[in-house]
């Protein structure tokens, strides 16, 4: 399972491929989104210039975020929308009805106007 979003089997256009190295499995689109989870400049290190250490210290911190549409720990992805503390799993911000674009040292996760959120109990 990806360490970021815990799914064995994810839709690869919203995940990405999934990638195992160095005891660490993630989806690429999971690193790319993850809050506060860098890349460094050489994307020969790591996974894709992500490393091993940087992955497992946002697993620990996600473990402490719920998903604003799951509800279960390990969260991994805050909205930008100013304002807004919500987190998410990647795959999860789909069901959500957010819209996920990135544009490098930018990640956009915001809610549709026609997909309005659904409170979690």
């Amino acid at each position: 399972a990806c360490m970021l979003c815990r799914c064995v089997e994810a839709d690869s256009d919203v995940c990405g491929d999934k990638l195992e190295k160095y005891g660490v499995c993630a989806h690429v689109f999971c690193l790319y989104f993850a809050t506060l989870l860098f890349r460094q400049e050489n994307d020969r290190v790591g996974l894709m210039g992500f490393l091993p250490r940087d992955i497992h210290l946002a697993v620990r911190r996600a473990a402490h975020m719920h998903c604003y549409v799951c509800g279960q720990r390990g969260a991994t992805v805050m909205c930008c929308k100013e304002d807004c503390d919500r987190w998410f799993h990647l795959p999860c911000a789909r069901e959500g009805g957010c819209v996920t674009h990135y544009i490098p040292h930018y990640r956009y996760l915001l809610p549709t106007d026609s997909h309005p959120w659904r409170s979690i109990q």
